[in-house]
């Protein structure tokens, strides 16, 4: 893995840090807050969300040692459920921590990309090979829709298909000549 990817702990380690810093804040919100009332829906509010950040924390420690064995196929799953339930149920108010969240999830995609040895570059050559065969088929069926057309209307075609157009002198029925050696 590069640099730039964060392994599960450090995940867990960031998440812990921003419900420290969360309940820092509320702490101080709560000391010049105007009303009791409001002091106590936003330290609801905090426990409500530390609540949810252990939850989640326990869900990606009991996920980690999966996601060593299948680290191509499973990370960018386990990231998008980890960032999924970390936004699912927040408030306005973090915002901020949720975008972030977000922002791992982006990276862990990348990084999952990245592991897995370019999975759009095999499905581009995948479309590639198809448009390819679609191709090769359409051209095989054009020159026999081409014939079945020539043989409906022999007169609209002859010209364009190379003949000569000319006409019976005893009954006046036209023909279509094509030359073999001129």
């Amino acid at each position: 893995m590069s640099a730039a990817a964060k392994s599960p702990a450090e995940l867990i380690a960031d998440l812990t840090d921003q419900v420290r810093l969360l309940r820092q804040d509320v702490g101080n919100l709560t000391a010049t807050a105007t009303t009791k009332a409001e002091a106590a829906r936003l330290r609801a509010s905090v426990q409500k969300i530390t609540i949810d950040a252990l939850e989640q924390n326990r869900q990606i420690g009991s996920t980690a040692a999966e996601m060593s064995r299948r680290m191509h196929r499973d990370s960018l799953t386990a990231a998008q459920e980890a960032a999924g339930q970390a936004v699912r149920g927040l408030e306005d108010k973090i915002s901020a921590a949720a975008n972030h969240m977000r922002l791992e999830a982006v990276k862990g995609r990348q990084q999952a990309l990245y592991s897995f040895g370019g999975g759009l570059a095999v499905f581009g050559g995948i479309a590639a090979l198809g448009a390819v065969l679609g191709i090769v088929a359409l051209l095989l069926i054009q020159g026999r829709g081409d014939a079945n057309s020539f043989g409906r209307n022999p007169g609209l075609f002859c010209g364009s298909a190379g003949g000569e157009r000319g006409t019976l002198a005893s009954s006046g029925e036209g023909y279509c000549v094509f030359w073999i050696d001129r």
